[in-house]
């Protein structure tokens, strides 16, 4: 059924598990299929595997169903709650009732003087038992709400307004105030009303309890694709629902990061950040430049001018805001937009964040992210595995190792209360000293002077016991690591998890003194000149990460669960180390104008460089953390598929399975494999044909006629980056690039992220054919690569994909063969995948997420070559996603693929022309 909001825009309603759910669309199959999965998954506490391709409406049906969820949950919960707190009213006023008579019974007669006193007791206090335990006060203006933030200030109720405390809807959105009349100080009585009124001290009268609602945890894998998904949330009737975006430093801080150049140059917005709001940082800083370093201006006591949704809509912003708004509110506010979403995240509903935020333990952490009866939606999940394996593996370079000992003995010398510091840079030189030691256990080098030893994690924690930093020297690791960063985050955000919105204008005067004090202090200490320079020495951030990095990895390597579920190797390989002087702070001048020869600019050398790394291949040992604390754990892309690794991977039960179709029509997609070129030169895609001619030569020949057939953009896919600058040096010798320019603007796919904003611009540019030239453009690119994950290529920018290959992952990487080795040896005690099955899906999964480019949206339309002749075997389909594997058609002749392409790019470009003119 649909119907109208007052705004005119019509709305798709439909009840699915006694929940209504209301779409600004009319609903596809699919989208109905994804929000019954949704509903059913949250009411029954059950996690959920969901894949919807890409244009199907996966995202829009992700958040209308769970906001509609948990609209619904939130209105059983207070009603469950006002039904528990009637009923215990109830059986205390009974209590007290007969509590009463049996007093009266043991009373004496009444003298004359206890009659007096009865007939001077106040009414209200005979209505005492009857006085409602919660009142409610709502629509309050700004200027009522700062009484109450200010204490011991009373105000005085509106005679008319009726206490009721059954009324919950006029509670307001963000400063509710509920108060006790059990309370001896109750704020909403006038001081007359005190006077007659005395307090009930000595009562057990029940206190009505909040209940928790779940809260949304949406997660995908970049900022750009949150701002999508924002976007879509506000076009919903749930866009007044309170959303909070969480972000790093680098994306929120609105501080000059040049403040104090050239005297002080960071690196981050972190480092800035936090020296910024140190005070042993800044009066370190203040005396080592003879100035003064004043607080971050816009820290504001932690953002508490946006720090509530209702001053978020005073300033225009809705409740529902992105990054760029809130950043842009800051700058007009002068308050600190990262801290002020920490506060807004307090009473959040739905929260939007970088999945790595809830897998990563060390960022959780940091976040302070409490996931306890929550749902989580992580949506781009096809990579969760390997996240969770990343989050749990850790790689130690010993040079930072040794930096950060020397960090924390610094921090020892020069301070009087820091036994911890010394501790902690007693176990880091034990652990470099035991790598020291097992590093004369490698014999063999390679061409590149690099040589590896590797062992078990069950080794490695014996090896830890013989050398004495075995499980008792870690425990007292980690509790000196819990202190000291403890300490760290106490002095550097003194109010970040102490905040109490209702105090905010109490906490402002105490910061401000604080912060004359910290000024008079370091002015002091300028005009002073110390020379204790280190009085006031801190660990370094880089330091603090490497600290709760051990502390997190190692705590899951002695886990009686986990630690057969590591391997540990160590690699010594020689490198040449070019000094950087500028970072190192050295002057190429000494003393009277001494060259100093420390400073020579041709200053490098060859050096031995040991790194450690602790390979986790179990994501369960991450994962299965948040599987026993949310309440549900949704993952959802266009590409899980296959879909049986994630229960065995994840070691988590998904009794809820969706594989959705696509929206579109049959005709919309054309999809084919190609054994075989112009030639008739087999195209295999295994290593050992890849490197002959003939088959770079041939796979030349079938770009140059699918980009002679498809207008428009084609994207070209390939296993490695190898591959692809293999095939484009060879086409450059035999003058294939040539021709493919003639009819192609043609990019390769770069190494380096920084680089790929400016060549996408070109691109879509070619494709638009802004510019003189060839028409349309030919995209090489590579399976797992920026191209194949995130980026959009809807309509004329993919009209054909050309997927080469079967990109299995490399099998000479050491994680890889570890992984495979793992899962041969575990498999059936622990029900994993046998080595080459998990290795299998590894390489269907990046390939069906590459084709994914394709199809974007429900018009769009394109073609679709699996160039490889192993597709001929029908084994070698299975992997693919449901959308697709059902459209796959096998053609023995390069010309009969070659006429079936022009006939179906013939036939949409005369459909579009017609819906053109109607």
């Amino acid at each position: 059924m649909s119907n109208t909001k007052p705004d005119d825009r019509p709305l798709f309603t439909y009840t699915i598990g006694g929940v209504k759910i209301e779409m600004p669309v009319r609903p596809y199959p699919s989208q109905v299929s994804m929000m019954d999965k949704v509903i059913r998954g949250c009411q029954r506490q059950q996690n959920c595997l969901l894949e919807s391709p890409t244009g199907s409406g996966k995202t829009l049906a992700l958040l209308c169903s769970a906001l509609a969820w948990q609209k619904a949950e939130k209105a059983r919960l207070e009603k469950l709650s006002e039904e528990e707190f009637q009923q215990s009213l109830i059986e205390w006023q009974q209590k007290e009732q007969q509590k009463k008579l049996k007093e009266k019974k043991q009373k004496k007669p009444n003298t004359p003087e206890k009659k007096l006193a009865e007939t001077n007791i106040s009414p209200a206090k005979n209505k005492g038992l009857c006085l409602p335990t919660a009142i409610t006060i709502s629509d309050d203006s700004e200027e009522e709400m700062a009484v109450f933030k200010q204490p011991g200030k009373k105000r005085k109720l509106n005679k008319s307004r009726d206490l009721d405390v059954s009324d919950e809807k006029s509670m307001s959105n963000d400063e509710s105030i509920m108060t006790n009349d059990s309370s001896a100080n109750n704020s909403l009585m006038t001081e007359d009303e005190d006077e007659k009124i005395a307090p009930q001290t000595g009562t057990n009268m029940p206190k009505k309890s909040r209940p928790v609602i779940p809260v949304i945890y949406f997660c995908t894998r970049t900022h750009k694709q949150i701002e999508q998904v924002i976007k879509e949330l506000q076009r919903t009737s749930f866009n007044t629902a309170k959303s909070c975006v969480l972000a790093s430093r680098e994306h929120t801080c609105i501080q000059d990061s040049n403040i104090y150049y050239p005297q002080i140059s960071y690196k981050s917005k972190t480092e800035l950040c936090r020296d910024l709001l140190d005070p042993k940082a800044r009066r370190r800083n203040s005396i080592k430049f003879r100035r003064t370093i004043d607080r971050c201006s816009y820290y504001d006591n932690g953002g508490v001018k946006i720090s509530t949704y209702g001053q978020l809509a005073k300033f225009g912003v809705e409740s529902v805001w992105d990054i760029e708004d809130i950043v842009r509110l800051g700058i007009s506010k002068n308050s600190c937009p990262y801290y002020g979403t920490r506060l807004l995240l307090k009473t959040a509903e739905i929260v939007f964040c970088p999945y790595n935020y809830i897998i990563d333990p060390v960022i959780r952490n940091t976040m302070n992210l409490k996931l306890k009866g929550h749902v989580i939606i992580v949506d781009e999940a096809h990579n969760i595995e390997d996240q969770c394996r990343e989050a749990a593996s850790l790689q130690l370079d010993q040079t930072n190792m040794n930096l950060a000992k020397a960090d924390c003995e610094k921090v020892y010398k020069s301070c009087s209360n820091s036994l911890s510091y010394s501790r902690l840079a007693r176990y880091l030189s034990d652990l470099s000293k035991w790598i020291d030691q097992k590093s004369n256990d490698i014999k063999n080098y390679d061409d590149y002077n690099r040589g590896v030893v590797s062992w078990t994690g069950t080794y490695t924690i014996a090896s830890f016991d013989d050398f004495g930093i075995g499980l008792t020297a870690f425990e007292k690791f980690k509790k000196d690591c819990e202190t000291v960063l403890a300490d760290s985050a106490e002095e550097s955000e003194p109010d970040d998890t102490k905040m109490d919105t209702k105090e905010n204008g109490e906490n402002e005067l105490v910061e401000k003194e604080d912060s004359d004090l910290v000024e008079k202090d370091e002015n002091e200490a300028i005009e002073n000149r110390s020379s204790q320079d280190n009085v006031d020495a801190a660990i370094t951030n880089a330091t603090k990460t490497l600290l709760s990095s051990i502390c997190s990895v190692f705590s899951l390597l002695y886990d009686e669960k986990y630690k057969f579920d590591y391997h540990v190797s160590l690699e010594k390989i020689m490198e040449l180390k070019k000094y950087d002087h500028k970072e190192r702070n050295i002057k190429t001048t000494g003393i009277g104008g001494w060259i100093n020869a420390a400073a020579q600019p041709d200053d490098s050398r060859p050096v031995w460089k040991n790194v450690i790394s602790f390979l986790c291949l179990n994501p369960a040992a991450v994962f299965g953390e948040l599987k026993s604390t949310a309440r549900t754990i949704i993952l959802t892309s266009g590409t899980l598929s296959p879909m049986q690794s994630f229960q065995s991977e994840l070691g988590t039960q998904f009794p809820i399975a969706l594989e959705a179709g696509h929206v579109i029509k049959p005709d919309q997609c054309w999809v084919s494999s190609v054994s075989v070129g112009p030639d008739g030169t087999d195209l295999n895609g295994q290593y050992r044909n890849i490197n002959t001619y003939n088959y770079q030569d041939e796979m030349g020949k079938v770009l140059w006629d699918v980009c002679a057939a498809v207008p428009h953009g084609v994207l070209c896919f390939m296993p490695s980056y190898m591959l692809m600058e293999k095939l484009y040096n060879r086409w450059q010798v035999t003058g294939q690039l040539d021709r493919l320019r003639r009819i192609k603007v043609v990019m390769c796919e770069p190494r380096r992220g920084d680089q790929l904003e400016e060549l996408m611009t070109k691109y879509y540019a070619a494709v638009r054919g802004d510019e003189k030239g060839p028409s349309g453009a030919l995209f090489l690119a590579v399976y797992r690569g920026k191209i194949s994950e995130g980026l959009d290529f809807s309509d004329n920018n993919a009209r054909a994909v050309v997927a080469v290959g079967i990109p299995f992952p490399n099998y000479k990487d050491a994680a890889v063969t570890h992984k495979k080795d793992y899962n041969d040896k575990h498999h059936k005690n622990k029900g994993l995948l046998p080595g080459w099955e998990w290795y299998q899906i590894q390489a269907y999964r990046a390939l069906n997420q590459a084709l994914g480019r394709c199809i974007r949206h429900r018009n769009d339309w394109g073609a679709i070559l699996l160039v490889d002749s192993r597709y001929e075997q029908p084994k070698n389909l299975s992997g693919l996603s449901k959308w697709i594997r059902g459209r796959v058609e096998r053609n023995s002749s390069w010309s009969t693929i070659m006429a079936k392409l022009k006939t179906f790019v013939e036939t949409r470009q005369h459909e579009d022309s017609i819906a053109a003119l109607t």
